[in-house]
């Protein structure tokens, strides 16, 4: 059965309202006679079919509408010339891509806004395969910006690298990101950033793919992971992971990916804003402490977290095991009682002040988080919003608006972005 696409489907009975394009394809190019059954997508989950009536009109027979995807794949990838651009689109909506996002990396080639041309090809690929979601389109931007907000939102990254990488754990839910550079590759300072970033090398042979290439491999690579995931979920009889399971959130499966990589550091940065989203996680408040404890050799904050976990998980099994270890930790912050001398005496009090003003300092650090995740709005980015305009309109202070979601007076927003509007003293 043949496709058109249609901006609003019709009712059951209803007209069809076709776009100028597609009427004169339908009846002077395929010729359709009535009795003729077509296909009809909307691009936003509708799907209807259509029957041909006489007077070149169409009729509504069917319609429903198909749930979003439980994962959603979004495209980043330098612009390539427009023949080469061209193949790139359709294959993109025939994959099933959620969103693209056209960036500017140090070795570009080509760049310029999305245009009609470009939802032409994504139109073209919707209807040749069926997908009833039409990609979106995002403005492009510069390389840094667009992963960091990615990044900032739990998206779990990947990008190419003809490097020997280890292949990725499928990702289950959420939305995952795929980011391809130009012809000349990244820089070596792009790759450091995107590593920074959280997003994880996909390596997919030994030779270096043209961008096209590499970014409808790399699509296929990810949606089949995903497959066999969920099959296995099935055949197991799972249902799956709650996307508000602390422990399997993208953030925290960063952190445990850098980790075990041997970068305690970048880890203790991802469950820190894996935090924010989980306050009064457990399990969350024992990777912190742990990870204070024995890779960062901070006993202070790994007392501290102990003692989360212990508030957080009263009744748990672990409990003793745990105040053991917290008492490890307070151990090593202990002042001897006998200094030999009044300066060594002067010198720990004045380190034990140090302490406590850290120790109450990092206390008020996690309540605020605390309160601001528990506080927060979301707000969903419309055409024409500034930072400005959004913060007036919603009576929140501007520049906690900024601190709240990484971004200056300046930052360009992007239609359908999500914000956070912090509440109650943030």
């Amino acid at each position: 059965m043949r496709t058109l696409f249609v901006e609003n489907l019709p009712p059951v009975g209803g007209e069809v309202e076709l776009e100028r394009r597609e009427a004169e394809h339908l009846f002077r190019v395929l010729r359709a006679a009535p009795g003729e059954c077509f296909r009809l997508l909307d691009g936003r989950g509708g799907r209807a079919e259509a029957e041909v009536l006489p007077g070149g009109k169409l009729q509504g027979r069917s319609s429903e509408t198909l749930p979003e995807p439980e994962l959603k794949i979004h495209l980043f990838f330098a612009q390539p010339r427009r023949n080469r651009l061209d193949a790139l689109l359709p294959a993109c909506a025939e994959l099933g891509v959620w969103e693209l996002h056209p960036v500017v990396c140090a070795r570009s080639v080509a760049e310029g806004a999305p245009n009609d041309r470009w939802r032409l090809q994504l139109v073209e690929g919707c209807k040749q395969s069926g997908n009833v979601f039409l990609p979106r389109i995002a403005a492009p931007e510069a390389l840094a910006a667009a992963v960091h907000r990615a990044a900032d939102s739990g998206m779990e990254l990947f990008y190419g690298s003809v490097a020997a990488a280890e292949f990725p754990a499928a990702p289950r839910r959420g939305e995952v990101g795929w980011i391809v550079g130009p012809e000349g590759g990244f820089t070596a300072d792009e790759e450091a950033a995107l590593r920074e970033l959280g997003a994880r090398p996909l390596n997919l042979g030994s030779w270096v793919l043209r961008l096209e290439t590499a970014a409808i491999c790399g699509l296929a690579v990810l949606k089949n992971l995903v497959a066999g995931v969920l099959l296995c979920l099935m055949l197991a009889g799972v249902s799956g992971c709650s996307e508000r399971d602390a422990v399997k959130h993208p953030l925290v499966r960063k952190g445990d990916y850098y980790r075990d990589a041997g970068d305690p550091a970048l880890a203790f940065k991802f469950y820190r804003r894996a935090a924010v989203k989980f306050p009064d996680s457990p399990a969350l408040a024992l990777k912190l402490a742990t990870l204070c404890d024995e890779a960062l050799d901070d006993p202070l904050a790994a007392a501290w977290f102990y003692s989360e976990y212990l508030r957080l998980a009263p009744d748990s099994e672990e409990r003793d095991t745990v105040s053991a270890y917290r008492g490890g930790a307070l151990k090593r912050l202990a002042v001897p009682e006998k200094p030999e001398n009044h300066e060594e005496l002067l010198a720990l009090r004045e380190e034990n002040r140090k302490l406590r003003a850290s120790l109450e300092g990092l206390r008020r650090r996690l309540f605020q988080m605390s309160r601001t995740a528990s506080s927060s709005e979301r707000y969903t980015v419309r055409s024409g919003d500034t930072p400005a305009l959004i913060a007036k309109r919603n009576r929140v202070e501007l520049d906690a608006l900024l601190r709240a979601n990484g971004l200056t007076r300046s930052s360009r927003l992007r239609v359908g972005q999500e914000l956070v509007l912090p509440r109650g003293g943030d």
